[in-house]
């Protein structure tokens, strides 16, 4: 347990980049389209909210994050979501974070997974056409399945995340995280995110997302790795 604390305030968490830094209040509204491949294909419509405020060192954002997939077979929709708050406190290079995550996804069987989570990130590129960030978090878990079992975790979170600006109008980023469990050995998860933006103007911009995901230890009768990919339109504001 002693462990578990001194990770806690030794990480970052890395559930959402940390937020842009303009003052006041900001934020993005995604419609857009997914294709997931699993152990059958899916469509799903994917609708993403995101709110930032920003006032000196202080950043807090709101993210909320929901699909509806209709798949091959299935009378029902089989719905995901995520859920999350963030408060970051910057100082210099480096951002002390503190988040709580809700998350479900109907086809994986995870009914509720709650997560929270304190740490620190250090950014080693911070301008306007490069980013680049590093973090480690300390997690506890709880992950309530659709057949009603339920489980506590304690897990760690690596992060790796890196935008660059090719023009002005168009960027390419990636998040990376790698989150293993403290108390089981070879029980981890990994997920990446690719995402392609081209801004058509201030306010409206097209991005093309993939994500991988991994779990070492899916839920019986499910494959260890899943992708998305995801055209969506993007309004900022």
């Amino acid at each position: 347990m002693l462990r578990i604390l001194v990770f806690i305030f030794m990480s970052s968490i890395v559930f959402a980049s940390t937020p842009t830094k303009i003052e006041g209040w900001n934020g993005n509204f995604d419609l857009g389209l997914n294709f997931t491949k699993n152990i059958e294909s899916t469509l799903q419509v994917n609708n993403i909210f995101l709110l930032n405020y920003n006032k000196n060192a202080s950043h807090f954002s709101i993210n909320n994050n929901i699909a509806f997939i209709s798949k091959t077979g299935e009378k029902e929709l089989l719905n995901k979501g995520t859920q999350d708050f963030k408060y970051a406190f910057s100082k210099k290079k480096i951002d002390a974070n503190f988040t709580f995550q809700h998350f479900y996804d109907i086809s994986r069987l995870v009914k509720n997974r709650f997560t929270s989570g304190l740490g620190l990130s250090y950014r080693l590129y911070d301008i306007e056409s490069k980013k680049l960030a590093l973090g480690l978090s300390a997690l506890r878990e709880k992950e309530i399945h659709i057949e009603g079992e339920y489980k506590l975790q304690n897990r760690l979170s690596g992060n790796l995340d890196f935008m660059l600006k090719l023009n002005k109008n168009i960027s390419i980023s990636t998040t990376n995280n790698y989150q293993p469990n403290i108390e089981t050995a070879g029980d981890f998860r990994w997920k990446t995110n690719l995402d392609f933006r081209i801004h058509l103007s201030p306010q409206f911009l097209l991005s093309l997302a993939a994500t991988y995901n991994y779990d070492s230890v899916p839920a019986k009768n499910l494959p260890e790795s899943d992708y998305q990919l995801i055209n969506s339109v993007s309004y900022t504001f």
